[in-house]
């Protein structure tokens, strides 16, 4: 008996090793962020089944518009899952995690909740969060409440009276429903706040820490969703969005970049693309408090910012994405991606440029002293003083805003003790 046994084992190994030399090369051990302690993903929205080469970069699955209440019940009581079953499944077979976008939001919801009374709104809408719920158990997270801050996307007035108004709290109609979403969802669901312009914005990082204070100190959230469109971050200072990351960081609950896409407004242009990847990408990716990034579309013709692409129709990979993939297999940095501590008095070339008015521009200190940072036209008038003072070890930014000024090419110049470094800036306007 026990020799047999032993046979019986090593048929059993010899199994297992054949599935494992099988399976298919573009499956769970080829995207980007594998082994990396934290996904990478991306957005499913109108294009084919599976999309293309999904697989070989992303690990994770958000449904642009599927899961959204007005794709699935467009006529009341006739509810159509099959686009987001189709998400749902595929992430489900791959082991992604799949989040749910979103329960509760001002844009995409059922035009004819407008035409019910308050009663009739709110039986609806926990019989949405209940039927959801209920169908789609393997859900990673779920955005309970998408856009709530004041002049972004909020609910119509009839739905926010639906759901208790503002209440004591301003926030009584996003914490019910949180308490829905806890109801009627797997407790394994993680809930979700989901809002934009929050990293780049100090202040609103600031009113968004209130509704998450509310929810924390209920034990209604799990996590917070902080999108990444091409619009908030541009114009963005890194130091900002670090010290905003570490306020959200602060609670305890997880981070989670939701709607990243990166192209500056108006630009098809390679170079450009790539410079605000290298820019940003490694400021987020590297944050502790952050747990995952999911970029809002990377196929031509399939994004929402339309410039934001990263691989075309033909499959081909835009330089961002090339050295996204290089950046995420460690081979490459970028003067983004310091290390902790600078080796030596560096300034950067300043982005964008050409530009108009403003533009950022990058240095860093190995050791405490003296900094000057000054900006000077071409007959060596001083224009500008970016920075003038003692300066800790460090990475830093300033910006540049060259409103009435004339077009031309001015110098930056930083002095550092007995170091100093130039760098040529073009306004062009």
């Amino acid at each position: 008996m026990a020799k047999r046994k032993k046979v019986r084992s090593r048929g059993m190994l010899l199994l297992i090793l054949v599935v494992v030399l099988t399976l298919p090369a573009g499956d769970a051990f080829s995207q980007m962020a594998v082994g990396k302690g934290k996904f990478l993903g991306n957005v499913w929205g109108t294009f084919g089944t599976p999309p293309l080469n999904f697989d070989q970069y992303w690990n994770q699955i958000t449904p642009e518009n599927a899961s959204k209440w007005g794709s699935v019940e467009g006529t009341r009581n006739s509810y159509n899952w099959v686009r987001l079953d189709e998400i749902y499944t595929y992430a489900v077979e791959k082991y992604y995690p799949f989040k749910f976008h979103t329960l509760i939001w001002g844009q995409q919801a059922p035009g004819w909740l407008a035409s019910l009374d308050s009663l009739s709104i709110a039986q609806e809408i926990e019989e949405w969060i209940r039927l959801s719920g209920e169908r789609y158990i393997s859900t990673s997270f779920v955005d309970v409440v998408n856009e709530p801050l004041p002049g972004h996307n909020p609910p119509p007035q009839s739905v926010i009276h639906a759901l208790g108004g503002t209440g004591a709290t301003g926030w009584d109609w996003v914490i019910r429903s949180f308490e829905l979403a806890r109801q009627h969802w797997s407790k394994g669901v993680k809930l979700h706040l989901n809002d934009y312009g929050i990293i780049n914005n100090t202040q609103a990082t600031q009113n968004y820490l209130t509704i998450i204070n509310l929810l924390r100190s209920r034990n209604l959230i799990d996590g917070i969703g902080v999108q990444g469109h091409r619009f908030e971050l541009e114009s963005a200072d890194t130091t900002t969005i670090k010290n905003n990351l570490n306020a959200l960081a602060a609670t305890g609950l997880p981070i989670y970049i939701t709607e990243l896409d990166i192209a500056p407004a108006g630009q098809l242009n390679d170079a450009t693309q790539l410079a605000e990847m290298q820019r940003i990408f490694p400021v987020l990716w590297r944050h502790p408090g952050i747990k995952g990034i999911t970029f809002w579309g990377y196929l031509q013709g399939q994004v929402w910012q339309q410039n934001a692409y990263l691989v075309t129709t033909s499959g081909a990979e835009r330089p961002a994405m090339q050295w996204l993939k290089s950046y995420m297999a460690g081979i490459v940095s970028d003067v983004s991606d310091h290390p902790d501590v600078p080796t030596e008095f560096t300034l950067s070339q300043n982005y964008p440029n050409p530009f108009n008015p403003t533009t950022r521009v990058a240095y860093s200190v190995p050791r405490t002293g003296n900094v000057s940072l000054k900006v000077y036209n071409l007959l060596g008038v001083e224009v500008a003083t970016l920075f003038e003072g003692i300066r800790q070890s460090g990475h830093f930014e300033a910006t540049f805003d060259a409103t009435g000024l004339t077009t031309g090419v001015y110098l930056c110049r930083m002095s550092a003790g007995n170091v100093v470094e130039t760098k040529k800036l073009m306004l062009l306007k």
